[in-house]
């Protein structure tokens, strides 16, 4: 099921025409996630520290997604179209996040991805 999930969002990321040509770029690795805007951080999130990730559809012009991952104290803000935003979303998160990789998850995603407005809770600490 991961990988039909993982189709339908790599899919619909490659299809924005700003996929690519993002001012924003994620980057992970053992330690956490970083985030970038226009070539300087922008900030940073270690993985124990995140309590919350989360998808937003915000609606400055059309509906967009943006994920918003970390705790109370430092939460990112990710543009869905982020460069390396579906690797850090699918890879990184079921790699690092303990309870991310299940059907739960995927169906909020899923139901996200759908969605014109709202906010969805994908993983939450217990």
């Amino acid at each position: 099921m991961f990988k039909l999930f993982n189709k339908i969002f790599k899919k619909k990321t490659r299809s924005t025409k700003t996929q690519g040509n993002s001012a924003v770029a994620v980057s992970f690795d053992d330690c956490g996630i970083t985030m970038k805007q226009h070539g300087a951080e922008h900030g940073s999130v270690q993985w124990r520290d995140i309590s919350l990730i989360a998808i937003s559809i915000e609606d400055d012009f059309l509906p967009f997604p943006y994920w918003y991952i970390g705790c109370k104290d430092n939460l990112l803000r990710i543009p869905n179209d982020a460069i390396g935003a579906s690797e850090l979303f699918f890879d990184g998160f079921s790699k690092y996040i303990d309870g991310y990789a299940k059907d739960e998850t995927f169906q909020v995603i899923l139901e996200a991805s759908s969605a014109m407005q709202g906010s969805f809770i994908v993983w939450q600490a217990g």
